[in-house]
């Protein structure tokens, strides 16, 4: 059953430990995402200057033509299908936890957890901020405890793994992808 996530057999393999790793997955979220936003403005502001449109109306014009965009001179058309693929992996990513909160028993409370932990565009500096941004979300419990927030956080991430893992191509797709554009950014 190993197309479907399910591992049959202990693989200690690297390839393997690389692709259940969704704390790397998620600590690199915020750049990724972030560079995301930076590289689609960038791309939006040329497009507008080259072409005097929107890069979506632009796009949405040649396909209906008819016309295919092989050879531009700026490489446009390379550019924007790098980035149109990340923004699918970061949707994956975003439509998961997404799920998460819907549907798992306790999906509200580990969105939250996930969320400041991972996701929200602020990077926190430490545990206790974590715990500050948390308490809003919880009214009834007075001060969540250290070790409280590492247990929600670590079913948190079952959960989430879980989900991700069962789109085992999109998944492993994903895990390379954010691999190689974060060693590349790093060159």
């Amino acid at each position: 059953m190993g197309k479907s996530g399910v591992i049959t057999k202990k693989d200690t393999g690297k390839d393997n430990e690389a692709y259940h790793d969704i704390i790397t997955l998620l600590k690199i979220y915020r750049s990724v995402n972030w560079r995301m936003q930076v590289k689609i403005g960038q791309v939006k502001r040329r497009f507008q200057a080259e072409y005097g449109s929107d890069v979506d109306e632009f796009l949405n014009q040649i396909y209906e033509a008819g016309m295919d965009l092989n050879e531009d001179a700026a490489n446009i058309r390379g550019r924007v299908e790098v980035i149109s693929s990340s923004n699918k992996f970061l949707r994956l990513i975003d439509e998961s936890v997404e799920l998460m909160r819907r549907y798992h028993p306790q999906g509200e409370k580990f969105y939250w957890v996930i969320y400041y932990t991972y996701l929200s565009a602020y990077k926190p500096e430490n545990v206790s901020e974590i715990l500050d941004n948390l308490e809003p979300h919880f009214p009834k419990i007075p001060r969540i405890n250290r070790a409280t927030y590492f247990r929600w956080r670590n079913e948190a991430l079952k959960a989430l793994r879980g989900i991700l893992w069962g789109y085992e191509d999109e998944s492993r797709e994903l895990l390379q992808h954010f691999q190689e554009a974060w060693t590349e950014d790093e060159k």
